[in-house]
């Protein structure tokens, strides 16, 4: 029993330093091009190296990070180009999502929706509402009862992530419209309407990130 309750410990360690290591980089407090040794991920996260490895090699298996020879690892950076595919890839496949979504969104998670939508509509803090717009698509996608695409979607947010919060410079009521439209097609019912509403959001996110990349030294 007591060796079973310590893997359950050790394994939860894990998947904490995993999570925040993971948030660190969605979030671009470990921004894209830089890199941190081992060492000091360890130190900064009070844990030993093992568990800092195991999440490192799950996160470099998804892409977000290459681990170096000499310990150092470095965020990987992506180019406009790549950037673009990426947003290509995600609006099929969210659009999929959202059309899904709209057979069959049972009443409590548009009620979700609808609470979640009315909290970024009063949101002044840009990255509190980036958040709160990460929950609101999450919400809607999981409602589409597809798991292995609900997984796919994410992994794809996880690599865009950090450049919507570094140098995405958005009024936080942009797409407020956007989400209203998304909600109402759920609520009726309507795949197409469902999937016209969540390309427009995305779409406009893109060319909005495209431009503000762009307008950077070097862009």
């Amino acid at each position: 029993m007591l060796d079973q309750l310590n893997t359950v410990k050790h394994s939860t360690l894990e998947k904490k330093v995993y999570s925040e290591i993971l948030q660190a980089i969605v979030s671009g407090r470990l921004s894209p091009g830089s890199s941190v040794t081992i060492t000091e991920l360890a130190e900064g996260l009070n844990v030993s190296l093992m568990p800092v490895r195991t999440a490192l090699k799950a996160l470099e298996a998804k892409n977000l990070i290459h681990i170096q020879k000499n310990r150092r690892l470095i965020i990987r950076k992506l180019s406009l180009e790549d950037l673009q595919e990426l947003f290509e890839i995600r609006i099929k496949l969210e659009v999929g999502a959202a059309q899904e979504a709209a057979k069959r969104c049972p009443p409590e998670t548009l009620q979700l929706l609808e609470r979640t939508l009315r909290e970024m509509e009063a949101c002044q803090d840009r990255e509190l509402y980036l958040e709160k717009n990460l929950a609101f698509h999450r919400a809607v996608y999981q409602s589409a009862n597809k798991p292995i695409l609900c997984e796919i979607i994410d992994d794809l947010w996880h690599r865009i992530s950090p450049y919507m919060y570094l140098y995405l410079k958005i009024d936080v009521h942009t797409h407020d419209s956007f989400h209203e439209g998304l909600v109402a097609a759920l609520r009726e019912g309507n795949p197409q309407k469902a999937g016209e509403w969540l390309e427009v959001d995305l779409s406009s996110s893109a060319r909005e990130l495209a431009e503000r990349l762009r307008s950077l030294p070097g862009g």
